[in-house]
């Protein structure tokens, strides 16, 4: 089985790197290796997330985009709060950051990695449902994101797919709002 946008189920959906200026990041990617378009979330996080247990105060900008069937996120830290990217750029300085996978249980999911050892350091919600953030444990590269697989996930990562599907470079920078189900 696999999602509409190609990859197997189970399988990792995005990688995903921290970045000093969104828009450079998008430049980068754009220029180097024609990935696009980009979609924009200019501002996530804040109320309504957690960081390690408490409430959540970073915010932070977002930007997704496909090269084959694999998506590719840059984030931006929009301040100085406490958040999982500054401390792996304060840590290891900018770059890779995390991987994600999308599950269809992923409140039994957290449960089992947690269960495991694994520890929780960021939740938000997102369209589609909750996202988590998990250390990686002893000699990972990086954190694992777990996104609730939905209909309103699937559609939105399918939309951005296709967008990039013989994408001919027009309108490389666009709204996420544009992804979201009607």
């Amino acid at each position: 089985m696999e999602f509409p946008f190609g990859q197997p189920t189970g399988a990792i959906i995005q990688v995903a790197y921290a970045v000093p200026d969104l828009s450079a990041g998008m430049r980068w990617w754009i220029d180097e290796l024609g990935v696009g378009p980009w979609f924009v979330n200019e501002r996530l996080g804040g109320e309504g997330s957690t960081y390690r247990g408490q409430p959540g105060k970073a915010e932070f900008s977002i930007a997704l985009a496909f090269s084959g069937h694999m998506m590719v996120e840059v984030v931006q830290t929009l301040d100085d709060e406490p958040s999982i990217y500054k401390d792996a750029y304060e840590r290891h300085g900018y770059g890779f950051h995390h991987v994600a996978k999308a599950v269809p249980n992923l409140k039994e999911e957290v449960e089992r990695r947690t269960a495991t050892g694994a520890s929780v350091h960021f939740h938000d919600l997102a369209p589609g449902g909750s996202v988590f953030f998990l250390d990686g444990g002893e000699g990972a590269p990086g954190m694992i994101e777990l996104v609730q697989d939905s209909e309103t996930t699937r559609a939105i990562f399918t939309s951005a797919w296709r967008a990039s599907v013989d994408w001919d470079g027009s309108r490389p920078v666009r709204d996420f709002a544009e992804l979201l189900p009607a």
